[in-house]
């Protein structure tokens, strides 16, 4: 099956042709697949395709040239809207968390799982392309049009880096470099929510993706998330999920 002109697309940063190919054929019906073994080939296409182009980066943990942490870094700095997944051999749990500190979205354990690769691919994808749409509604849709203003930009890498602690208004106001009223105008104005709306979105979205591990408690991934209050954990993801985490949890065993 060919797949249309309006598909999210993906790009894959791996040196064994195996794993390339696999990923290929596994997402050619859902994703367009844009391909690179090293580091440079990679950030070389993200300054391309990012700008309401790309969609997600799958990226093994290991390259010729450069880590998987250090394209993960490269992209938090710059296209802070951007979901990656790291890609990590066996027995890489410590890089693993290493990676979802970071800012990772997700990571996947060689040999990859399918089932678990396409769930993961169609959740992130589709939050990216929400994303990509509020934020390229401040510009003209052009793919070289300015995406969001530079200082709701420092705001959203702000949050894509520290959203997992214990982060305010306040903080991320001073990071911006703006008053926190001014903030609240220009942040709802260019993003289209309102802060604290797009922190709770950022963080039950990751929540989600660690539900799927079932090593974790509910409660260690409500902590994990940047959450302090399990019951304010539990009311904010009924709210914007419609069911419990625990419900939730419990339906992605027949999906």
């Amino acid at each position: 099956m060919t797949v249309g002109p309006y598909v999210p697309s993906v790009l894959v940063v791996d040196d064994e042709p195996f794993v390339r190919s696999f990923l290929r054929d596994a997402l050619a019906t859902r994703a367009r697949v844009l391909e690179a073994e090293t580091g440079e080939e990679a950030i070389a296409i993200l300054q391309r395709h990012t700008r309401g182009t790309l969609h997600l980066l799958l990226v093994d943990d290991v390259l010729p040239s450069g880590s998987g942490l250090e394209i993960l870094d490269t992209a938090q700095r710059h296209w802070p809207w951007l979901p990656v997944v790291i890609i990590t051999g066996q027995g890489s749990e410590e890089l693993a968390v290493k990676a979802l500190r970071g800012g990772a979205s997700d990571y996947l354990k060689k040999p990859i799982q399918l089932d678990v690769l396409l769930q993961t691919v169609d959740a992130l994808t589709a939050w990216s392309s929400s994303a990509l749409e509020v934020l390229k509604a401040a510009g003209d849709g052009n793919d070289s049009a300015r995406l969001v203003h530079p200082n709701v930009q420092k705001a959203l890498v702000f949050i894509r880096e520290h959203f997992a602690k214990r982060i305010t208004l306040t903080d991320v106001a001073q990071e911006a470099g703006l008053s926190r009223f001014h903030f609240c105008r220009l942040f709802h104005r260019e993003v289209g929510v309102p802060f604290h709306d797009y922190l709770h979105e950022v963080r039950i979205t990751r929540a989600k993706l660690l539900l799927a591990d079932h090593l974790l408690t509910v409660t260690e991934v409500a902590y994990t998330v940047g959450f302090n209050d399990l019951s304010h954990f539990d009311r904010t993801f009924r709210r914007m999920v419609g069911r419990s985490p625990t419900e939730y949890r419990r339906s992605m065993r027949y999906t």
